[in-house]
């Protein structure tokens, strides 16, 4: 059996493991992201994500500038509904790493929650700068033109993000639920 290169190899762990990472949701699986990072970073987002609330504010006095505890306690204020400090986490985040691609894909979330879809435009263009090879941005910014009503853009990043990572089946999923939903609207229109 002939390994796998190691750029090949780290491309299909990220597009096997980011699954449903960015759906915001009461309970979505964040902890898939932490198989993207290193050892050390991973070993640490996941302790983030045994704590509560409380215990990620007290980290945050000894850590300031750690953007994945802001990003874990900005997820937390999410949960809770708590959007204006989610707001707040994130930007602390992206201020200390504004290079951080996954950053831009939870600030372009909630932005999409607030309403904000042009402001969520701009965080997954640059999510989908940063984060070459994987189609999670590409299908949030479908969703983002989808709430805008811009349909050719809409279907042509969910393509996008089928042509980025072939083997990502949400990818596909979002794809094809998205035709089948425009087939129908269709339908109704006649």
């Amino acid at each position: 059996m002939q390994r796998a290169r190691p750029r090949e190899w780290a491309r299909r762990t990220i597009a096997k493991t980011h699954g449903f990472c960015l759906r915001i949701e009461p309970r979505g699986p964040d902890w898939r992201l932490t198989r993207m990072y290193s050892d050390e970073r991973g070993s640490r987002i996941e302790h983030y994500d045994t704590l509560d609330l409380d215990g990620l504010l007290a980290l945050e006095r000894r850590s300031p500038r750690d953007v994945d505890l802001l990003v874990t306690i900005g997820r937390r204020y999410l949960k809770q509904r708590q959007l204006a400090e989610t707001h707040a986490y994130y930007s602390k985040a992206l201020a200390i790493d504004p290079n951080d691609g996954w950053t831009h894909c939870y600030m372009g979330n909630l932005c999409l929650v607030l309403s904000c879809h042009d402001e969520a435009v701009v965080h997954f263009e640059r999510a989908i700068e940063l984060l070459p090879g994987v189609a999670c941005p590409h299908w949030c910014l479908a969703d983002a033109y989808d709430k805008q009503g811009y349909f050719s853009r809409t279907e042509r990043q969910y393509r996008r993000a089928v042509e980025t990572d072939p083997t990502d089946e949400l990818a596909k999923k979002k794809l094809e639920t998205w035709l089948a939903e425009r087939r129908s609207d269709a339908h109704h229109l006649v």
